[in-house]
């Protein structure tokens, strides 16, 4: 006979199990930023082949450019020599191919294509680097691209408007002391100019370009702060390269160049990649705070 005075085990109930149907699709993106960039990562040989793509897309944006500023020839080469305008003392520009012709047109509108695809070559740029970014960050391809487009229109304007006139005054001044008659090959005076103009395009991508790298962890605010001697030496290096040898002209170019070095260590330490302990740190905080 059983024995009805024991006491009857109650089952406790039992919580279902969590299944892989069961799991919110969305909620795994909020694991930490960390694992947003690893979706991303690729191999050397996946890298190569996206950069290709990238180039070529780009390139294609500078031949539709070069299709449209082609027409335009006259006007984008009065726009380039009026620098020298008045400044030449009886010289001329001259001739000294068949050819010449030719090869300034196509020089002018390759100048023109740049400026023209500019927003282009930055949007495939952003969308090269994009995938190393965090998801947040990867929204702001639209305020890059812009930027970048208006801080290589600003580096010409300076360097057309307050670098050119000077630097071809000093020299063509300096050839009539000398009782020279200035005759310049304007396939040569045109490859100096874009040349120099294309540089401090380039030159006032700097910022971004730091930015970027703060933000994939590659540089930090305190190590850029260590180099900025290098930089500054960088920086005169630079001017000496691409501008005459004067003092004024290195001066001019050296200096935009450091003050955007110091405008990217502001950058580096405002916007740098945090450490992912601080992320996540700060992450559910805020999680906490939307819960309260």
């Amino acid at each position: 006979m059983i024995d009805e005075t024991l006491p009857v085990p109650i089952e406790e109930p039992v919580e279902p199990t969590e299944t892989d149907a069961d799991v919110d699709p969305e909620a795994e993106d909020d694991d930490g930023p960390g694992d947003e960039v690893e979706e991303y990562r690729m191999t050397l040989l996946e890298h190569l082949l996206e950069l290709r793509n990238r180039m070529v897309k780009a390139g294609i944006g500078l031949i539709v450019g070069l299709v449209i500023c082609l027409p335009f020839g006259g006007e984008i080469f009065d726009f380039l020599i009026a620098p020298a305008d008045g400044k030449l003392h009886e010289g001329e520009f001259i001739a000294t191919k068949l050819y010449e012709a030719f090869m300034t047109d196509l020089k002018v509108g390759f100048f023109g294509a740049l400026v023209v695809a500019m927003p282009v070559i930055a949007w495939q740029t952003w969308g090269f680097v994009a995938p190393g970014l965090y998801k947040n960050e990867r929204r702001m391809v639209w305020p890059f691209v812009i930027l970048s487009t208006l801080l290589f229109a600003v580096g010409i304007a300076l360097c057309y408007y307050g670098i050119l006139p000077y630097a071809i005054e000093f020299f063509t001044s300096y050839n009539a002391k000398s009782g020279v008659t200035t005759q310049l090959k304007v396939e040569e005076y045109l490859s100096f100019i874009i040349r120099f103009l294309v540089a401090f395009g380039a030159v006032f991508q700097t910022p971004l370009i730091i930015f970027f790298l703060a933000r994939m962890g590659l540089v930090t605010a305190e190590g850029l702060r260590h180099f900025r001697r290098y930089a500054i030496v960088l920086g005169f290096v630079l001017a000496a390269t691409i501008t005459p040898p004067d003092p004024g002209s290195q001066v001019a170019v050296a200096l935009p160049f450091i003050l955007l070095y110091e405008i990217g260590i502001v950058t580096a330490w405002l916007w740098g990649k945090p450490k992912i302990g601080t992320v996540t740190e700060d992450d559910d905080d805020a999680e906490e705070s939307a819960e309260d």
